[in-house]
């Protein structure tokens, strides 16, 4: 009984391995909607510093079918801005965007180490800007965000590099790790 119980249980375990149905993948985009910001407000004079942390996100997929895969993203940045105002008073404000949203990437090309995609996330984000100044205000913006990947790449079977060129909040230039399971 034993033996037939450890036989089924590896071959469970086999199957599932083999199967990779899900995949988690961390990355981060230097040119996210914050970076976009800085370059506008660079052509403003007498703004001193606009410093940004860049879009960090999580994604995890289930594949539906070969060539489909649905999931869900999280996203989270920050910037901080520091400058004179038209009245030369010193101002110290900071942003921090968090965004849960679900996605669906299109596999359209499938080789054992490579592969590319195109998909679409649609989410709830939310946004707190915070004035340090003498007026100190907080201020909560939410609402229905967006990010489409243009293309996506996956390099690796079972793990490795992951990137995609898009447009909305993930950012404009991703690159991350996968890992299939």
């Amino acid at each position: 009984m034993k033996r037939i119980l450890a036989i089924t249980v590896l071959y469970t375990v086999i199957n599932v391995c083999q199967a990779q149905d899900n995949e988690l993948s961390i990355s981060y985009s230097p040119l996210s909607v914050y970076g976009l910001e800085k370059f506008i407000d660079d052509i403003i004079p007498d703004q001193n510093t606009y410093r940004y942390l860049g879009a960090f996100n999580l994604d995890y997929y289930h594949y539906v079918n070969p060539w489909l895969k649905i999931g869900v993203n999280t996203m989270y940045d920050k910037a901080s801005v520091e400058g004179l105002s038209y009245s030369n008073q010193v101002y110290n404000t900071s942003k921090t965007a968090f965004v849960i949203a679900p996605q669906v990437d299109f596999e359209y090309v499938r080789h054992e180490n490579f592969r590319l995609s195109s998909g679409l996330s649609v989410g709830y984000g939310v946004e707190k800007h915070k004035d340090n100044n003498e007026i100190g205000y907080n201020e909560f913006i939410d609402g229905i965000t967006f990010h489409a990947n243009l293309i996506s790449f996956r390099w690796g079977k079972n793990h490795g590099l992951a990137g995609c060129l898009g447009a909305g909040y993930k950012g404009f230039v991703n690159i991350g790790y996968f890992v299939r399971f």
